[in-house]
């Protein structure tokens, strides 16, 4: 046996050392040998299929034999439990305890006995008759100091109260009086419904089934069980092959001498192992027959190998390069690439993505089990969910373009992406892969922040001489108007004055871009109206044009919010601000509805539309509508994006609604209370408004 495994073990090393080709060449070859090679290498073959095909069976007979000890083991906690939960036990009365467990050991034949114990160990109350004089204590007992704990145990012993010498399972669990643990239940079992496991699914009597505990002592065994119960074999070549792991399937000798293949698994919720164990005779009787099936077929395949090979290994050789040559070309690229298949493990991955992540991205393993403990994923500052990592999101049926996460690694190194995914869909539909890139654009954003500081220092500074530059021309167009000058001169000072303000104007603009980006806006939260700010807003703005008229609605009359008044006023002002530049006349309305637990607002113009192709990037820094300059009116094209981020500081979404020829609607939510997050406004509710406005309403 261990002859064959190494020379299979040999084989397969160097099969895995040839090229595609070669291993075409070799099978060909091997098909056109002396009988007798050709033979053994057959056998070779078969004895690797029925050790790997029995291997399965095995493990899936452990699988079965340890789910079906864990629901004995589920009888035995569960009925402590719901004992121990009855006012019966918590309240330790011992006559009617001592009935109830008595009712229980009789209804459960594998249990050997049940038995309470107060907080001190006394036990009150069995269901086997105690000796007589003072209650024995338990209070020794490591499971009942696990339980009294607060947690379940679930140990081995002979030490069975009512029935000394007895081997058995003991789980034991706490009672609970208000929360605090007085005492505890125990019950002792044994798994005897095992012993006709090997022939309710049809094994051969030689076959054994068992249980070992975490220690290795025979919990049951299906053979002789009397003579093994509670046997230790921890020092036996069988607990050495099966402690070290949770499932796996071994071959050599069980306890008993005879040579066995032996498939064991953990059971759930515990520590012990459940065994399979079938006769190697039994195991390997198949191959006698299969081995003449296999010599049928090879020697009917022989027939057309030698036509195909060359070309089969052509094929295979250069399919092998183009991997070979595709692996190289994505190892070179500057950017992390990633192809897993649908169900998130890696297909293909280059030398970058192991860089950026700090761990050898290794093909068949799942993507997330790889990277996930690489380093906390972030986006403005905050953490962002696995699951709405793009990959992820592409795993789902999303197309993500130009996302920007930071990957803040656990060594303190920070990476800020920009990552493009996308699933890879077959003929009909289905997803059969995901392409994921991921550009570092670390070095452009420490730039941009070094950048908004920059704006941030510089717009600070120019804000002292603007307010002198502001004074002294309000002074000299008071002293013109007081000394009679021409108007003429007053039409330069005051157009100065018009300048200074729109200057002091978009400085402030700058700063408050600034310190958004460095994260150091922070919101003036109180109970404010929003309908009153935007009469406010409304009224002011009336002043500023003639073209237009303002309406305002509101429903109710008055809503009340914990936000803060001086950002929301430069929200509506700058969208109201913005109707008025880009729409020739007509109604601009504003309309603020209350919804559950959100308000609701919108701002709709009559103007000329915005083009689609435009609205994804409405709400990004200098960014704005229109084709050319003129249609863009001027501006910095920060109002948008101010007011974007003004609003998602608030918990609240900003979008809008726009129609070529037929005007916009912008609008934006917000919760009414601080730490909630509104929702987008129903699209019933925006239906109607966009109706409204098409009908010039």
């Amino acid at each position: 046996m261990g002859f064959v495994e190494g020379v299979a073990q040999r084989f397969r090393a160097w099969w895995r050392s040839l090229s595609a080709g070669d291993r075409i060449v070799a099978l060909a070859t091997a098909a056109f040998l002396p009988l007798f090679v050709l033979l053994f290498l057959l056998i070779l073959q078969i004895r690797s299929n029925l050790q790997t095909q029995i291997n399965t069976q095995v493990g899936d007979l452990a699988d079965g034999v340890a789910l079906n000890a864990a629901s004995m083991i589920e009888v035995a906690e569960s009925t402590a439990t719901a004992l121990a939960d009855s006012p019966t036990f918590q309240g330790q009365h011992a006559n009617s305890a001592g009935q109830v467990l008595r009712r229980a050991l009789a209804q459960h034949p594998t249990f050997i006995n049940l038995w309470a114990a107060g907080q001190d160990g006394r036990i009150y109350a069995s269901a086997l008759p105690l000796p007589p004089g003072l209650p024995p204590s338990i209070a020794s007992e490591p499971y009942f100091q696990q339980a009294l704990s607060g947690t379940t145990a679930l140990v081995t012993g002979r030490d069975i109260p009512g029935s000394p010498g007895t081997f058995a399972a003991i789980t034991a669990v706490p009672v609970r009086v208000d929360g605090s643990v007085n005492g505890t239940l125990q019950v002792a079992f044994q798994l005897t419904g095992l012993q006709g496991t090997t022939q309710f699914i049809g094994l051969p009597p030689s076959s054994v089934v068992g249980v070992i505990d975490g220690q290795g002592t025979i919990v049951e065994r299906s053979l002789d069980p009397e003579r093994w119960r509670g046997v230790n074999v921890s020092n036996t070549s069988e607990w050495a092959n099966i402690s070290s792991s949770t499932e796996g399937v071994w071959a050599g000798p069980s306890i008993d001498g005879v040579q066995r293949l032996h498939g064991y698994q953990t059971i759930p919720g515990t520590d012990w192992k459940a065994i399979v164990g079938l006769s190697s005779a039994d195991a390997y009787g198949p191959i006698a027959s299969t081995t003449a099936t296999e010599l049928g077929l090879l020697a009917a395949a022989a027939l057309i190998a030698g036509v195909l090979t060359w070309r089969a290994k052509v094929l295979a050789d250069l399919t092998e390069i183009g991997q070979r040559r595709l692996q190289g070309v994505i190892d070179q690229m500057p950017e992390s690439a990633v192809v897993t298949d649908p169900e998130g493990r890696v297909l293909v991955a280059n030398r970058a993505l192991s860089d950026l992540v700090g761990v050898a991205i290794q093909p068949g393993r799942s993507f997330r089990e790889q990277v996930e403990p690489a380093g906390a994923w972030l986006q403005d500052a905050k953490p962002v969910a696995w699951e709405e990592v793009p990959l992820e999101r592409a795993l789902r049926g999303e197309t993500v373009r130009g996302a920007q996460l930071t990957l803040q690694r656990p060594d303190g190194t920070r990476h800020d992406l920009l990552i493009n995914a996308r699933p890879v869909r077959d003929a009909s539909g289905r997803i059969e892969g995901i392409v994921s890139v991921a550009a570092d654009i670390t070095a452009l954003k420490d730039l941009d922040r070094a950048k908004d500081e920059f704006i941030s220092v510089a717009a600070h500074e120019l804000r002292n001489p603007l307010a002198g530059l502001k004074g002294y021309t309000e002074l000299l167009l008071r002293q013109a108007k007081q000394e009679g000058l021409g108007p003429e001169m007053l039409q330069r000072l005051q157009t100065m004055d018009q300048l200074a303000d729109r200057l002091a104007s978009l400085t402030n603009r700058l700063l408050d871009i600034s310190r958004i980006e460095l994260g150091r806006l922070e919101l003036v939260r109180q109970p404010t109206d929003i309908v009153a700010l935007a009469r406010e807003v409304q009224q002011t703005l009336q002043l500023t044009t003639t073209a237009h008229r303002l309406a305002l609605e509101a429903h109710p009359d008055r809503i009340v919010g914990d936000w803060d008044p001086g950002t929301l006023r430069q929200v509506f002002s700058n969208l109201v601000g913005n109707a008025i530049k880009y729409a020739p006349g007509g109604t601009i309305a504003i309309l603020l509805q209350q919804e559950d637990g959100q308000v609701d607002a919108f701002v709709s113009d009559q103007g000329p539309g915005i083009a689609p192709q435009q609205v994804p990037y409405l709400f990004q820094r200098f960014r704005q509508a229109g084709g050319t300059a003129a249609e863009r009116a001027g501006g910095l094209g920060l109002g948008l994006y101010l007011a974007r981020r003004i609003v998602e500081a608030h918990g609240g979404r900003i979008g809008v609604q726009s129609d070529v020829g037929h005007g916009s609607t912008f609008w934006f939510t917000l919760p009414l209370r601080a730490g909630q997050t509104a929702r987008e406004p129903d699209p019933s509710l925006l239906a109607r408004v966009a109706a409204a406005r098409q009908a010039g309403l």
